[in-house]
This record gives C-alpha cells, structure tokens and sequence, in this order.
C-alpha cells in the first residue's frame, strides 16, 4: 500500500492560566505568621483548629488541580482512542497475514529439521554410535534459523561426531582394560570380585585409580577371610564333646593376652569372642 500519511490539522497545546503569582504572594504571605508558631499543652485545641485551617487550603488547591487535568486531558483522550481504532483497521488485515507467514516458517523449520535428523542419523552409522553418544548429536534451535546452511551445520556436526566416536572408543577400551584387571584379580588373590561395581567409576576416576581401588579390595578381602579362618582354629571344642572327666569348664578363668593382627582380623576375633559369650576389654595402656 501507499505509503500512510497522517496530517494533524490543527493542534493547540494546553495551556492553563491562572492566578498563580497573585496566590503564591498571598500563600507567603499568610502562611508566614504559622512558621516557628509553638503551642503549649493548654492551647491543643487551638493547635488542631490551625491544622484543620491549612489542610483545607492544600486540599482546595488539590482538587482544583485534578479538576483541571481532567478537563486538559479529555481532547488527549479522545485523540488516543482515535488513533486505536484506525489501529486496529491494521490488525484486522495484518492478524491473518502474520498467521500465514507463521505456518509457512513452521513448515519451513520441518523440513529442515527432518533434513538434519536424517544426517545425524548417517553420522550415527558411520561413527559406529551407541546410544548414549548418539543422545548427543542434537538438532540445535540455531540450526533451524535462515541465516544457517545446511552445509555449515553438516561440517559442524560431523566434526562432533568425529569428536564423539574417540570417546566412545577410549571408554570401551576402558572398559575393556577394568574388566581384564578385575579377572585378573580375582585370579591372582583367589576372591570373586563384581565387574559392574568398578566399571561405573570411570565417569569419575582414572583408569590408575580404579585399578588400585580393585586391589585394595581384593586385599582386604583375603585378610577378612584369614581372619575368620584363624577364628575358627581357636574356637573351643563344644562342652557336649568334652571328656567327661574335665571339670574346669564349669569354671570361669581371666587369662591375659597380647594378641597382633590387622584391623579386619582383631574384629574378626571380637566377633568370635562375642559369639562365644566370652566376656573381653581392650587394655588401653
């Protein structure tokens, strides 16, 4: 269309005049025989009488104020609302197109999308990617705007799924290494040790450092197994088996021991001795 011309015909500013010198000298002029005015408590009522006196005057020039605001702002009003209907003339036209444009771009943005999705789907393939890497070759916002070819996001996605396939091969490799040392392990230190529960920590530790934790665990392992073992060689024979002709077990006797062992082993041994009822303390000295 045309271009809009819009013509104002006449305009005349508000302009108010009123008495505005004439009051502001009577105002000084009165209200100066209030300034520094002092009451005491005999005069309250005379004190609330003044009070009552000046508010009148502040809320009679206040209301004068917003009469004629309003009064200024009718013309202004009326303009506005003019200008809103000739507005909405554009709407009723511009609405409809704007909806048109909007499903175009939509359908637009569609087969872009579905364009990408089938070359990530190729990179997929080549690349050789589970789904946990696969996950992360996404169709980004940015790569459905105009501005985005559809050669530069095939550059960019090829490159991270270039990216994407050496991590997926160092973690299987990872993988690979953590499970032969578990086998290993439990080859070497004669335990039954779980793949699963050291696999999962490559998402937070080295390689170095699992390895290290497996054989810790394989140890400490064979030393609680030790120690139940000795545990067992010291257990008494049971008093149902005993000859007949012993008669101390009827009796209780203190007996003083230095006993050396490792952690696992001194509580392996407590347990013994708690499952048996022997009575025991720790000599702290």
């Amino acid at each position: 269309m045309n271009e809009l011309q819009v013509k104002t015909i006449n305009l005349t500013p508000a302009v108010v005049e009123f008495n505005y010198e004439e009051i502001s000298m009577m105002l000084d002029d009165q209200l100066a025989k209030y300034e520094g005015l002092t009451f005491t408590e005999k005069d309250a009522a005379a004190c609330k009488k003044t009070i009552t006196e000046l508010n009148k005057g502040k809320k009679a020039l206040d209301t004068y104020r917003k009469k004629t605001k309003k009064e200024l702002t009718e013309e202004v009003i009326a303009f506005e609302n003019k200008c809103k209907v000739l507005g909405s003339k554009f709407d009723e036209v511009i609405n409809p197109l704007k909806e048109q444009h909007d499903q175009f771009e939509e359908e637009r943005k569609n087969i872009k999308r579905l364009e990408i999705e089938g070359l990530i789907d190729h990179l997929v393939h080549v690349e050789n990617l589970n789904e946990k890497y696969a996950a992360k070759l996404t169709v980004e916002d940015s790569y459905l705007t105009k501005s985005k070819t559809i050669k530069s996001i095939k550059e960019e996605l090829t490159t991270k799924a270039a990216h994407l396939g050496v991590q997926q091969d160092k973690e299987e490799a990872n993988l690979e290494v953590i499970k032969s040392h578990v086998e290993l392990i439990n080859t070497k230190y004669g335990v039954n040790l779980l793949e699963e529960s050291y696999t999962t920590l490559l998402e937070y530790q080295s390689v170095g450092e699992i390895k290290g934790i497996i054989e810790n665990h394989a140890q400490l392992q064979v030393d609680k197994e030790e120690a139940e073992a000795k545990a067992v060689e010291y257990k008494e024979v049971p008093l149902s088996s005993a000859p007949k002709s012993v008669s101390n077990d009827d009796y209780e006797f203190i007996e003083v021991y230095t006993v050396t062992g490792t952690e696992s082993q001194l509580d392996a041994l407590e347990e013994f001795m708690d499952r048996e009822k022997i009575k025991w303390t720790v000599n702290k000295k």
